[in-house]
């Protein structure tokens, strides 16, 4: 999660999205295990905050508000991939 400061999202190159305080990135990676499916560049100076793997699932598990948040982000994300 990114407490403050700007980032680019790019695929294959090509800008996506543009990330500031409050955005996250990477979940995909710690549900799935596999690689990323986006670069994140930091365009000034970032200051985030991390989980584990391991960290990450029993917090998802337990809290159904950060559940379904990224539930809508993933179907926000998969719906701007198919267009």
């Amino acid at each position: 999660m990114i407490e403050s400061g700007e980032a680019s999202v790019s695929v294959h190159g090509g800008e996506r999205d543009k990330l500031g305080p409050g955005d996250y990135f990477g979940e995909i990676a710690l549900i799935d295990e596999g690689a990323r499916s986006a670069t994140v560049t930091a365009d000034s100076e970032l200051r985030c905050y991390g989980l584990t793997s391991w960290e990450f699932r029993p917090l998802v598990e337990g809290n159904a508000s950060i559940a379904w948040k990224l539930l809508e982000t993933m179907a926000k994300r998969l719906r701007a991939a198919q267009s």
